[in-house]
């Protein structure tokens, strides 16, 4: 398949402002798509050329994405610049270079979608002193077999900002209506997606083994299992009402969640977002081989940042050891506990529909503990009163709070899901009227007085899940220090589209000076949630939630916009 297919497809997607429209186009085009290059599209339709845990990186700045235009288009690097300047976006200035270039350049052919999937993973591979160069000129290539408007998507896939608003939910929903007809499979995919998170392989598997196959579909140790969840209540109490009987009560710590595969003596650690983070924690895989016991595992545990006396340090510190330099520095000078807390598989079997107990009967048996890596504390109990002091104690300790953790039959591990059998209960609750969000950035307002200049507040959304939208809940202009303010245009620029992205849902009176497609998480504190018509968070009858006074705490990188706080968490709040 020839890749201007695909361009007349992104030129559709991309000037759709509905989301039912998106599934539409995408789904006709999916039955188009012969099977062998379904999982490409899947992934090149996500701006991808890889899923988020296979870690591959193109590794290429913007300066030389501009000198591959140059290139291409037989132009000076000054020109190419000039026309970045006036329309702020590397691809449409290589639509424009490529529609204006010398006719003297003969077309080297038509380029097909296979050719410029592969050829983006050669320039990744490119290494060594002249890597550069060999980026530089792979790019030029490819630009060369393509139109204008194709120069703009290889070019925006290549940097990673394609911004059509597509998501992976988004991709699920037109696959189950291209292959079944029904949206409503799209149950049954996701199921699978949890468990493999790979919309490549659900793709390919799709067309060629039908629902049967997706629903064979199990765990793999080196392929991220997405993470479970938790829910949360208003009060201690209604712990003990949605957990009946005995409740695990497990301490919540304020570290990075990370899972670890294990298999013929390779250890793998991925982090919230499914990425590979192997390479930042080279002193956890010390632990890990030393510690715990078993020749295939895979596991989870909450990594932590420690002082010299063992006591944990905040979250902000821990994020330092993410990082691509000087790792082993950062070794010793921030030293980390690893807090295991989770079993999914072990040596040849899946540990996903084993009760609780079961799961940590079998972790506590591979573990041996010691300063840097143990079991996460915990006490079993069914009295409230009991569960409040161990809070209270976890708190005195510098943890988060707790996790209470459901311990009845069908206590089961649910992958990527947010039910009843885990509750939350943190700091937070206790001293604020309602929790912390997660919230996703749709939007921003310029600024007005001492924020002349830059954005004065931001537009943030929830993520209904349900309908795979972002739901705009408050007006977030409060808590930024004048280094974030400053900062915030640089970050949000590649994430900037001309118009209100597809999955975005607002109020018709409300728009913000610039739109975002919805990608970087922040998290918030709000002292109320209400409901009126500013906003359209879990609406009904034009009425929509709102978090009142709400208060910037920190950037939440390790978080991937689908993980934001749900509308239904919201709703559950303002009911309770």
């Amino acid at each position: 398949m020839h890749f201007e297919k695909l361009v007349t497809i992104y030129e559709e997607l991309e000037n759709t402002a509905s989301g039912n429209k998106m599934r539409e186009i995408l789904s006709e085009f999916f039955k188009e798509v012969p099977s062998e290059n379904l999982k490409i599209i899947t992934y090149l339709t996500l701006g991808q050329i890889s899923s988020d845990y296979e870690s591959v990186v193109l590794g290429i700045a913007e300066k030389t994405i501009l000198k591959s235009i140059s290139l291409a288009g037989g132009v000076d690097s000054s020109k190419v610049r000039q026309i970045l300047k006036e329309t702020g976006d590397a691809g449409l200035t290589a639509e424009k270079i490529m529609k204006n270039k010398p006719m003297t350049l003969v077309p080297l052919g038509k380029l097909t979608i296979d050719e410029f999937f592969h050829g983006l993973h050669k320039v990744a591979e490119a290494e060594g002193n002249k890597s550069i160069d060999v980026k530089v000129n792979l790019i030029a290539r490819l630009l060369q077999k393509t139109s204008p408007k194709g120069a703009k998507y290889l070019i925006r896939i290549a940097l990673g900002t394609l911004r059509m608003g597509v998501g992976e939910m988004t991709v699920l929903d037109s696959l189950a209506i291209a292959f079944t007809g029904e949206k409503k499979n799209k149950k049954i995919l996701e199921h699978a997606f949890n468990i493999c998170p790979d919309v490549g392989i659900i793709a390919e598997t799709m067309a060629q083994q039908g629902l049967a196959g997706i629903q064979k579909i199990d765990i793999h140790v080196g392929r991220p299992i997405k993470m479970m969840l938790c829910q949360r209540v208003k009060n201690i109490e209604e712990i003990q009402e949605k957990i009946p009987g005995p409740i695990e009560v497990e301490e919540k710590y304020d570290g990075e969640r990370i899972q670890v595969h294990k298999s013929q003596g390779k250890i793998t650690l991925f982090s919230r977002r499914l990425e590979n983070i192997t390479e930042q924690y080279p002193d956890v895989i010390n632990y890990l081989e030393n510690q715990v016991q078993a020749k295939e595992y895979v596991i989870e545990g909450e990594v932590v940042a420690i002082d010299e006396k063992n006591r944990v340090l905040p979250f902000q510190v821990l994020m330092q050891r993410r990082r691509k330099y000087d790792i082993e520095e950062y070794v010793k000078k921030i030293p980390v506990c690893f807090f295991l807390f989770e079993i999914l598989y072990l040596d040849g079997k899946s540990y996903l529909q084993k009760t609780h107990p079961q799961r940590m009967a079998a972790l506590k048996k591979i573990t041996s503990t010691g300063k840097h890596l143990t079991i996460a504390g915990k006490i079993v109990t069914e009295n409230i009163k009991e569960v409040d002091k161990f809070f209270r104690n976890s708190l005195k300790e510098g943890y988060e709070g707790i996790i209470a953790k459901s311990m009845a039959k069908d206590s089961f591990y649910q992958p990527g899901n947010r039910g009843w059998l885990w509750i939350k209960w943190k700091k937070d609750y206790v001293t604020e009227l309602v929790d912390n969000f997660d919230l996703v950035i749709i939007g921003a307002f310029f600024g007005k007085g001492k924020r002349c200049g830059n954005y004065g507040a931001l537009l943030c959304a929830t993520y209904n899940n349900r309908e795979d939208t972002f739901e705009s809940v408050t007006k977030l202009g409060t808590g930024f220090t004048d280094e974030v303010l400053e900062e915030l245009p640089k970050m949000l620029a590649k994430y900037q589209v001309s118009q209100k992205p597809a999955r975005v849902k607002v109020q018709k009176e409300m728009s913000p000076d610039v739109w975002f497609e919805p990608k970087l998480i922040l998290e918030v504190q709000g002292a109320e949630i209400t409901r009126g018509q500013a906003h359209v968070c879990a609406e009904e009858e034009g009425k929509g939630l709102a978090i009142r006074f709400p208060r910037f705490i920190c950037f939440r990188k390790d978080k991937k916009a689908e993980q934001a706080t749900t509308s239904e968490e919201v709703e559950e709040i303002y009911k309770k």
